[in-house]
């Protein structure tokens, strides 16, 4: 372990959550619902084509990082996966064991179902309440974005 955090060096990041200026900061209070979470789209219906997620390193500007980006859910998502755990990325292959002649890939939504399921022992992500919901969600426009910009950007082949 040791060589492992001398070889790979701590480096110094900063997150910014971008917000819209001209945002009305009123609409959005606490919600008095404690049992529901959902993720509201108010442009045209679209997935929005953004999620304004920038990283700074040191002695660099912004760098805005994508939502298929395999570093993302443990970058946003800190406090869930301490060790830094990789999250979905699009060439993830399937184990030696689950391999086909048709699918030798993990699709985003096999990637969440496996990391989502109910296991014996204690689970951090289950046992983290609001935060793990909102994770849920996110993973759930996340892949349902995904999803839904692969079937516009290949019309042609359905």
């Amino acid at each position: 372990m040791h060589q492992l955090i001398q070889s790979n060096p701590t480096i110094n990041v900063k997150m910014i959550f971008m917000e819209h200026p001209d945002l009305d900061m009123r609409r959005y209070n606490v919600p008095t619902s404690r049992t529901e979470v959902a993720a509201i789209f108010v442009e045209d219906d679209e997935l929005p084509a953004n999620r304004d997620i920038c990283i700074y390193t040191t002695g660099e500007g912004c760098k805005n990082i994508s939502p298929l980006n395999q570093c993302e859910d443990p970058m946003v998502y800190t406090l869930l996966f301490p060790r830094g755990e990789q999250g979905w990325f699009n060439e993830m292959e399937h184990v030696e064991e689950s391999r086909s002649a048709k699918r030798n890939k993990v699709t985003q939504l096999q990637f969440y179902a496996y990391r989502f399921s109910v296991r014996s022992g204690f689970s951090l992500l289950h046992s983290s309440g609001k935060l793990f919901q909102q994770y849920v969600v996110d993973a759930f426009v996340k892949t349902e974005g995904y999803r839904l910009n692969n079937i516009r950007l290949n019309q042609k082949d359905l």
